[in-house]
């Protein structure tokens, strides 16, 4: 997957999407005639206890460990009604349970105490929509969806709910935004794959279908390597593996334990040493991935994967000389090569250098003229220079090559309805 995404496609989606901001204010607490006594020693007594069955239950699965972290927890929020972090706790507690009302009767409460965590609301909408409220949940996504542009299960649950009512451009836009946000999401592939057939897309669907079976595939083969090395647990191999479909995943944090663990077995394999820099890169760890990705490119100096992320490690670090001279590397063992010439922009405009990357982009052109990402990245050097007339033509270009595109389609609406 590409490194670069236009900074509008998100907010251009959620505009799209989004035309009235509903407003869950079921959740509000009506007014009583006399207030509950309250216990807050009481209340949290029982907080502690139910906190450390929960605990226990998520370590070890048990039914019984279960029901009595339920029996603390609504306890608490006896004792302690407008206690919000109770009612937060005894909520997913009931979900873990699949308790569905009850679930959504806590999180109204503490919605309804000023509570505005999107990711509370998102797990109202779902809870409603499985209990077919489509309104209630259609309120709560949409209250999410005002605070919150980043959570792919977000944009799922949305997709779903328009896709039962009907409303199946807005759901295919919704199922974009989560895949762009995880490219991985596996389920979301599924229900674009169904809304296109119904939209008469068949090409489509079937790459939706595509995508789904890919990487429904690759979360069978993890199950299948874990089984692996659960019998085997000195198979170097085995444990590769796993880090390997960890990584491809995206599941940062456990994938970075695999991989650090088949390092210690396989300490001079280059695509472990580049997929761990690479992880511990997107983590924030930058000098842990400064070293793997330095020995990944001692150990294979041929190749160009580990040239490339070095760059940007360094850039992250603050070495812009460095990063510039690593993708230099890199190009001179691939000179025609479109997406590193793409790459090498996206270098620059993290450097804060847009006329350097606008040229890399343009030579990512003449290797390719249908690379629709060194459009949408002279799209967002054009755009950012206030230079609107140019950035929209070019993503008309993308349209012109792809017009189902969803990255062109969002910033292209945003971008002429900030004029109106």
């Amino acid at each position: 997957m590409p490194r670069f995404a236009t900074p509008t496609l998100i907010t251009a989606l959620v505009v799209h999407l989004v035309l009235s901001l509903g407003a869950c204010s079921e959740g509000r607490p009506k007014g009583s005639d006399s207030a509950p006594k309250v216990d807050l020693d009481g209340a949290r007594a029982a907080f502690e206890r139910g906190s450390a069955q929960v605990q226990e239950h998520l370590e070890t699965p048990d039914h019984e460990t279960l029901r009595a972290a339920i029996g603390f927890l609504e306890e608490s929020v006896r004792l302690a009604p407008n206690e919000i972090q109770h009612r937060l706790m005894a909520g997913r507690t009931q979900e873990l349970a699949l308790n569905s009302e009850a679930a959504l009767a806590h999180y109204r409460v503490a919605t309804g105490l000023g509570h505005e965590d999107p990711l509370v609301w998102r797990r109202m909408g779902n809870l409603s929509l499985g209990l077919g409220d489509l309104d209630l949940a259609r309120g709560c996504f949409e209250r999410a969806l005002s605070q919150q542009a980043s959570d792919p299960e977000l944009f799922f649950g949305y997709g779903c709910l328009l896709d039962l009512e009907g409303e199946l451009p807005g759901a295919r836009q919704a199922f974009d935004a989560a895949i762009a946000i995880r490219p991985t999401y596996d389920d979301a592939y599924f229900r674009l794959a169904k809304v296109l057939r119904a939209l008469g897309d068949e090409a489509g669907a079937d790459a939706a279908s595509a995508q789904f079976d890919h990487w429904n595939g690759v979360d069978q083969a993890l199950a299948e390597a874990r089984k692996h090395v659960r019998m085997h647990p000195d198979d170097a191999q085995g444990v590769r593996a796993v880090g390997l479909y960890l990584f491809q995943l995206q599941r940062a944090e456990e994938c970075t334990d695999w991989l650090q663990r088949a390092k210690k077995m396989l300490p001079r394999d280059a695509t472990v040493l580049e997929c761990l820099g690479r992880v511990q890169s997107s983590l924030g760890r930058l000098p842990a991935a400064r070293a793997n990705l330095e020995l990944a490119v001692q150990v294979a100096p041929g190749s160009i994967a580990p040239l490339r992320e070095l760059a940007f490690v360094l850039a992250d670090s603050g070495d812009a000389e460095g990063a510039l001279g690593r993708m230099a590397q890199a190009l001179a063992l691939a000179p025609g090569d479109a997406d590193l010439h793409f790459q090498h922009g996206v270098l620059l405009m993290q450097l804060q250098r847009p006329d350097a990357a606008l040229k890399a982009y343009g030579t990512a052109l003449v290797n390719d003229p249908n690379l629709i990402d060194a459009h949408l990245g002279q799209a967002e050097v054009h755009y950012g220079a206030n230079r609107r007339e140019k950035a929209i033509a070019a993503y008309r270009r993308v349209l012109a090559i792809d017009p189902t595109n969803a990255a062109a389609t969002g910033s292209l609406t945003f971008i002429l309805g900030e004029g109106k």
